[in-house]
Parts: C-alpha cells; sequence; structure tokens
C-alpha cells in the first residue's frame, strides 16, 4: 500500500510540474506585452521630457510639434518599406539602417534594433489608421512610390488644392540625409521649420526605436533623396487622445503586438502536453492507478474538458488585456496564471480520460457512460414540457394589449437602470435601494391607477345591465381603454339594435295599416260592383259600366299584388338578374317615348338630354326599364300640371348617373328619401291611385344591380338619381 501511494505521489509531482510549467510560460507572454507597452511609452517622451504625440497636449503648437516630430520618426518606417518595394526583396531595418556595422559584438544589440523597429512600425501603422493619417514616400531619383493610399497626396498641397484641406505636412530629405519642412498646413495656421521643431535628429530616433545608447549614434543611417507626403481629414489629427482612451488604445497596441504569438504558444503547449501524457511511462502508470475513478466519470466531462482547452485561450486573452489596461496588476498577473493552470490541468485530465476511454470495449460501453444518453427520456420530456409552457407564455402575449405594452416597456427601462447601475461598482448596492424605494411608490400609485379604472368600468358595465345605455364611462381607462372602447361599441350597438326594433315596430304596423288600406280599396268597390250586377234592376248600359269599373279595379289589385311579390323577392335576396350589355342612353330614350302618353295626360312635358357618346352597362335590361318606368309613373302621378320634366344622362368620373326632375304638384317636406320606403307616398292622404311600392322597388332593383338611388330637393324641385357604375368589361359571374 505504501509502495501504490508513492507512485501516485510521484504522478501527481509529475503532473504538477506540466501544468505549472505551461501555465509559467504562457503568463510570460503578458508580460512580453508589458514589455513592448512600456517600451512604446518610454519612446513616448522626448529628450526635453515632454511627452510625444499622441499623448502631449501642450497647446496646438507644442501639440504640433510632437506630431511633426512622430511623422519624422514615422519617416524612417516610411523609407524601410520604399528600399524593400525597390528592391523586391525582405530587408532587415538594421541593414538598411546599420550598413557598415559589421561587428560580431554587435550582432544582439543589431537584432534588437530589428525587433524594435517592427514594434514601432506596428504602433505607428495603428496610431496611423486611429488618426486617419495617410501617407506618400517618393525617391525622388527613381521616381518609386510606397502609400498607404489609393490617393495622390501631392493634390492636397495648398498650393495645388483650390481649397483649405484638413492637415497636410511635406517633409524633404536631401542626399545628406538632412531633413527639411517643405509645405505644412493646418486649421490653427501654425507654420514650422525643422530648426523650430527640435528633436528631429537622429540621436531622437535611436532613443525611441531602442530607448537605450546600444549602437553608436554615428552609424545610424538617414533616409536620403526622398520626399514624405502626410494627409489626414481629421484636423484635430495632431492632438491628444484623452489620457483614458490613449491608455486603451495603448493596450491594445500591446495585445495585437504578441497575439499571434500567445495563439500559437497556447496550442504547442497544449499539443506538447498531449505527446506527454500518451508517451511517458509515469503518466501511464498514472492512468492505470487512477482507472477505478476515471471509469466513473461521464463522458459529457471529457466534452467539456476539450472544448474548455479550445477556447481556452480566449479566456486567457481577455486576462492578457485586463492586465495590461490596469498598468500591469500583479495580481491581475497572478490571477492570469492561475486561469492557465485552471486550463491546462483540465486538459491534462481530458486527456487522460480520453485515453482511459480508448480502452473500452465497444460504442455501447462509451455510450452507457453518458449521463445524457442515459437520461434521454427524462430530458425529452423535460424539453417538451419547457417548450409547451414557452409556446403557452408567447401566445398569452399581445401587443395591442396597453398591459402587456406598459409591461415590456418597464422590465426595459429596469433592464437600463440595472446597467447603469451596475457601472458604478459598490456604490451600486446604496443606488439599486434607492431605486426600489421609488419603484415600490411608483408601482403602488400605478396599481391604485388601475384599481380606480376598473371600479370605474365596473360602474358603467352595472348601467348596462341595468338598461342604461346612455350612461358615460367617468375617468381615465388607463390599461382597460380596450375594454373601455369595446364596452362602448356594446351600448352604440344596443341603442342602435334598440332603435331599430322601434323603427321595425313602427314600419309593421305602419305597413300592415297601408297594407290594409291599399287592398280594401280596391276590394271594397270589387265587392259593391259585384253587387250591383247581381241587382235585376240594373240596365244593360249599368252593367256594361260596371264591369270596366271591375276591370279597372281588379287591375290595380292585381299589380299591387305584383309589386308586393317582387319588393319581397328584392328584400330577401331571391331575386334572378338577367344581365346582358345594355345601352342605358337608348333605354332612357324608350321608357320616356312609351310614358309619353301618360305625362301627356297630366299635360306634362318630358325633356330627353342624352350624351352622344354611348354607354354600354352591365345590366338586366328588364329590372332597368322597370326602374325607369316607375320614375316616370311617379312623375306623372306627383307633378305639378302644364309643367316640364326632365330626364337627362350624363358620365361623373366612373359612374353614370341618370336624373329625372320634376316641379312637385304638393309642397315637398324636408326630407324625400323616406319615400324609398315600402307603402309610403308623396300622397299623405293616400287619395291618389298608387301602392306606395314604385320608388321602393327602384331603391331594391337599382341596388341589387350594384347602383345607388338618392332623392334631392329643392325648394319644389324633385330629383330622383340613379347610379351605375361605368364598367369597361364583363364582371366576374361571382
Amino acid at each position: 500500500m505504501l509502495a501504490i501511494k508513492l507512485k501516485n505521489n510521484k504522478g501527481l509531482l509529475w503532473t504538477l510540474l506540466l501544468i505549472l510549467f505551461c501555465a509559467l510560460v504562457m503568463g510570460g507572454y503578458s508580460q512580453d506585452a508589458g514589455r513592448y507597452q512600456r517600451n512604446r511609452q518610454t519612446a513616448g517622451s522626448d529628450s526635453d521630457g515632454e511627452e510625444a504625440w499622441p499623448s502631449a497636449d501642450g497647446g496646438p503648437e507644442e501639440n504640433l510639434k510632437s506630431f511633426v516630430r512622430y511623422m519624422y520618426a514615422g519617416s524612417y518606417i516610411m523609407y524601410w518599406e520604399l528600399q524593400q518595394k525597390e528592391d523586391s526583396r525582405a530587408i532587415k531595418p538594421s541593414e538598411l539602417f546599420f550598413p557598415d556595422t559589421i561587428q560580431e559584438s554587435m550582432k544582439s544589440e543589431l537584432e534588437n534594433f530589428d525587433t524594435e523597429f517592427e514594434s514601432w512600425r506596428s504602433a505607428i501603422s495603428s496610431l496611423f489608421e486611429q488618426y486617419g493619417i495617410v501617407y506618400r514616400i517618393v525617391d525622388t531619383e527613381t521616381g518609386e512610390i510606397y502609400t498607404n493610399s489609393v490617393e495622390n497626396l501631392e493634390q492636397y498641397a495648398p498650393e495645388v488644392a483650390e481649397g483649405d484641406v484638413p492637415f497636410f505636412l511635406e517633409l524633404t530629405f536631401d542626399q545628406e540625409g538632412s531633413v527639411a519642412i517643405s509645405d505644412m498646413w493646418n486649421t490653427d495656421g501654425i507654420e514650422l521649420s525643422a530648426g523650430s521643431v527640435r528633436g528631429m535628429t537622429k540621436d531622437r530616433v535611436q532613443k525611441w526605436f531602442i530607448g537605450e545608447d546600444q549602437l553608436p549614434t554615428s552609424l545610424l543611417a538617414s533616409p536620403t533623396q526622398v520626399k514624405v507626403y502626410i494627409y489626414s481629414n481629421n484636423e484635430l489629427c495632431y492632438y491628444p487622445l484623452d489620457m483614458e482612451t490613449a491608455a486603451e488604445t495603448g493596450a491594445l497596441l500591446a495585445y495585437h503586438e504578441v497575439r499571434d504569438l500567445l495563439f500559437t504558444a497556447y496550442f504547442v503547449l497544449l499539443g506538447l502536453m498531449t505527446i506527454l501524457v500518451v508517451v511517458f511511462p509515469v503518466f501511464r502508470r498514472q492512468r492505470r492507478e487512477l482507472s477505478g475513478v476515471l471509469g466513473k466519470v461521464s463522458v459529457e466531462w471529457a466534452a467539456a474538458g476539450v472544448l474548455i482547452g479550445m477556447f481556452g485561450i480566449q479566456i486567457g486573452a481577455g486576462f492578457c488585456t485586463l492586465y495590461l489596461r490596469s498598468g500591469y496588476s500583479v495580481w491581475l498577473l497572478m490571477l492570469n496564471f492561475l486561469v492557465y493552470v485552471g486550463i491546462y490541468g483540465i486538459w491534462f485530465w481530458t486527456i487522460q480520460l480520453l485515453l482511459q476511454m480508448k480502452g473500452e470495449s465497444s460504442a455501447h460501453a462509451i455510450l452507457d457512460r453518458s449521463w445524457i444518453w442515459k437520461n434521454m427520456g427524462r430530458i425529452h420530456r423535460f424539453c417538451k414540457e419547457l417548450w409547451k409552457t414557452l409556446l403557452e407564455l408567447v401566445r398569452t402575449v399581445d401587443i395591442h394589449d396597453a398591459s402587456d405594452r406598459w409591461l415590456a416597456g418597464l422590465l426595459g427601462v429596469q433592464f437600463v437602470i440595472l446597467a447603469v447601475c451596475s457601472l458604478f461598482g459598490s456604490f451600486s448596492i446604496v443606488l439599486l435601494l434607492i431605486y426600489s424605494v421609488c419603484l415600490f411608490f411608483l408601482l403602488k400609485k400605478h396599481l391604485a391607477r388601475i384599481r380606480e379604472s376598473y371600479e370605474g368600468l365596473l360602474q358603467s358595465a352595472r348601467c348596462m345591465a341595468e338598461g342604461n345605455l346612455k350612461a358615460e364611462s367617468t375617468g381615465d381607462p388607463g390599461v382597460f381603454a380596450s375594454l373601455d372602447q369595446e364596452l362602448s361599441k356594446i351600448k352604440d350597438g344596443f341603442s342602435e339594435a334598440v332603435e331599430e326594433e322601434l323603427r321595425s315596430r313602427n314600419m309593421k304596423t305602419e305597413l300592415i295599416t297601408n297594407v290594409s288600406h291599399d287592398l280594401k280599396t280596391p276590394l271594397t268597390a270589387i265587392i259593391t260592383y259585384i253587387n250591383l250586377l247581381k241587382d235585376p234592376a240594373t240596365t244593360e248600359e249599368e252593367r256594361k259600366s260596371y264591369v270596366e269599373i271591375l276591370d279597372r279595379k281588379s287591375l290595380r289589385l292585381k299589380k299591387l299584388i305584383e309589386d308586393l311579390f317582387e319588393i319581397s323577392k328584392a328584400a330577401s335576396g331571391t331575386i334572378r338578374l338577367e344581365c346582358n350589355w345594355v345601352d342605358i342612353g337608348e333605354l332612357l330614350q324608350q321608357a320616356v317615348l312609351e310614358q309619353e302618353d301618360r305625362l301627356m295626360e297630366h299635360g306634362i312635358a318630358c325633356r330627353v338630354s342624352v350624351p352622344e357618346e354611348r354607354f354600354r352597362l352591365w345590366l338586366d335590361g328588364e329590372k332597368t326599364y322597370r326602374i325607369l318606368e316607375n320614375l316616370l309613373v311617379n312623375v306623372a302621378k306627383y307633378a305639378m300640371p302644364d309643367t316640364r320634366a326632365w330626364a337627362s344622362l350624363e358620365k361623373q368620373g366612373d359612374e353614370v348617373n341618370i336624373t329625372i326632375k320634376n316641379t312637385s304638384a304638393t309642397e315637398l317636406s324636408g326630407d324625400c328619401n323616406e319615400l324609398t320606403e315600402r307603402f309610403v307616398r308623396g300622397d299623405r292622404a293616400r287619395n291618389t291611385e298608387g301602392s306606395g311600392l314604385g320608388l321602393a322597388i327602384v331603391k331594391s332593383f337599382t341596388e341589387l344591380q350594384g347602383g345607388k338611388f338618392r332623392i334631392e330637393t329643392d325648394g319644389d324641385l324633385f330629383k330622383a338619381i340613379v347610379t351605375f357604375p361605368n364598367v369597361e368589361k364583363e364582371p366576374e359571374q361571382g
């Protein structure tokens, strides 16, 4: 037992050492990022102790001087890129700027220069992108160009550009490497020379690039015979960022500088650990000794371990950037180290678990170790119930409901307030306490308004139940606005139904009275004259006269019964239409011609006005003729004798109007539209012949054919207007 314990301790010791080694390597790369950031900050201060762009803020002129010094140092990077393009090969920065330094003793210093030069190149490229700065360097001998812009920046020179540009700078390096500010434009109107800037020297460049005087400045070569154009559409490009943004930018630059190496090292260490776990005997013995424990671990833990291993670098990278932004906090560096210890520890035991599972006899045996597989039925039932619950919740949400909208808005405000409070650290507890108290009183007040609105609606409903349909709801309905609208609609509907019922009762009573009168009148005459015919004392001439009267009365009774049938079928919708193309103008002229004798009997001359354009409408010719006939008969009955009537046809938009107007023999009442009701006559005393159904039939037949019928009056002028749609083709049969 003691031997087994010692062996286990030995395996655990090697496990711990392997995990700590990997974590230490990864933690070292965070230190490398910090070193890069510190070098960059060191490079950001000039020889006078003033901060260089982009962290300086000594006023517009000092800011511009710092910016120009930075552009001077950046010219070395641009010059190196131009030379690589001209030679069509990769050139080490030390090979270009220290061509005469061949001493073996300076090899490490030159390599350090190359490394720091690359760091500066990455940093200044990021700053150029952030400030919207583009550049163009031109070899004045060969004309070769290198630029980060597709534009020709020379067009922005003040003497070339017609208008002011936000920022422009031109630097010229002569054959000896001396620099001059050839041209400059900025919105502050500041003009500088190379001498007034101070610090545009090789000493400044070497200090910024290396940080220490490791190489003789006399050996550093300068750019020669080139022109550098700097342009930005950001007029504040030479002004610094605020300190917080500047620190954030520096941290990101440092992280991006080492990120690729960070990712590569992470996965290399994962692979190395995997190989060691598979190959080293001490780990194989550990696996065998712990087989009982590993055999009880579910497959899901192995899958989770693989995912943590594959994506653990994202967690480590997050801690790396947090470490840089915090100003290289030791505690965060230690926490970063512990995170990698956890990640590599999980990966180690995941590999051990996967290798132990590899010895399983079959796939079924591996599935038996899966918690999900063994609980599949329970999981399925749970997911099914959860899905049903979610669907039910979604169905109950009504975006038209004011309460649901109010609740959604409240939750949105709640989320925003909690998010804002979380930004205040420990003080957020106090803010949340204050917010909770305020929320309590606001909700209490809102619930009181809801209760008041509910009581108001309840009182309105009680009034409706008692039959008071004119009672108005009091107060603001609030969240019950939709219910209040529906109650109002119900009250309006009930009121209309009651009025319609009363109107229907009155019409039924009047209808029975009118029908009885109109049927009784000819029927009484028929009975009277039949009794006279039975009298033996009646002469032959009297008999002939009585027969003529009986014939006329019976025809009137027949016409009344036929009209009753017609209006009944039209009201029930059982009447059949036989539609064809009808020339409505010809039909109007025909109707007037056939009723001319009847009109002349009453001394009425009818004038017809039909346009030359023919109007062919899709109508039932028989029913349409009946409409025109009834209107003309109505003129003959009720028009003033010895006057004129007019029948006209005209088109208005997409409709055709038929207008028949006459001067009434009697005074017209205010509203004549009631004449279209059944058994209503213009002659209230009902002394004239007629059933009172003529205009009702006109209205029913017109509406059955998709038209409209209305009556207008102007003094004693009576106008009956029939309107049909002017269709261009045969309508589809429904």
